[in-house]
């Protein structure tokens, strides 16, 4: 029984080292984070504007926190189905830290009444800036003597940061349901980059995050099929 036994692993090793392997491209659905029928009223908005103190970071001539709920409206109006409610004019929250802005179910509870909405989509925002220009060390290889060196040489690099706070309340309680941070960092080879475009080329690196929280989503991944 020994000898057929093994004769037969002999087999099965030898069938599948002469199998094909092909990579295959599948496309899998992701839940999204929040269970919603895809039809809610939702309101967006307000955004803080959450400032770290980077000394490093520029002075911006724009809105952040404004453009940001723009960009958001744009974005779920793209992606979804949802019925998107105009944003009021003149609202001002009752603080500017986002934590403690979390817990204010009474004036979240009250942007719900007056909307008519069934959640809300509001947080926080720090976006920043930097120019990250500087001597880099890099290595190179002499032509004359062929060794290795050192050297320092100037590079030029603008830097964009994220830090995002994104919240959903339950419009009718005021109650937090659902929060995610969500942090991006890019470079771009170039000094004095422009921050607009900086910040929304950023952006598009989140829009995958950021859209998952309320539609479901394809992800697209390679898988080895092993073929006879």
């Amino acid at each position: 029984m020994r000898p057929a036994r093994f004769a037969l692993a002999l087999i099965a090793v030898a069938g599948a080292a002469s199998a094909g392997v092909r990579e295959v491209e599948l496309a899998l659905p992701v839940r999204s984070k929040l269970a919603l029928t895809g039809h809610e009223r939702l309101y967006v908005g307000p955004f803080v504007r959450e400032r770290k103190g980077d000394e490093r970071a520029q002075a911006l001539n724009f809105d952040v926190s404004a453009e940001f709920e723009r960009y958001i409206r744009k974005l779920l109006r793209k992606e979804s189905k949802f019925v998107l409610l105009p944003a009021f004019e003149g609202v001002r929250p009752p603080t500017g830290d986002p934590l403690r802005l979390a817990k204010e179910t009474e004036f979240w509870r009250e942007i719900g009444t007056k909307s008519g909405a069934d959640y809300i989509v509001a947080g926080s925002i720090d976006f920043q800036v930097q120019d990250r220009s500087g001597l880099k060390t890099e290595e190179y290889e002499s032509p004359i003597d062929g060794r290795r060196y050192y050297r320092q040489r100037m590079v030029e690099q603008t830097g964009f940061s994220y830090d995002i706070l994104l919240n959903v309340y339950d419009a009718r309680t005021g109650a937090l349901v659902f929060t995610q941070p969500l942090k991006d960092f890019q470079e771009k080879p170039e000094r004095n980059f422009d921050e607009f475009t900086g910040m929304f080329s950023n952006l598009f690196a989140l829009e995958n995050q950021l859209i998952g929280v309320f539609v479901p989503r394809t992800v697209k991944t390679k898988r080895l099929l092993f073929t006879p």
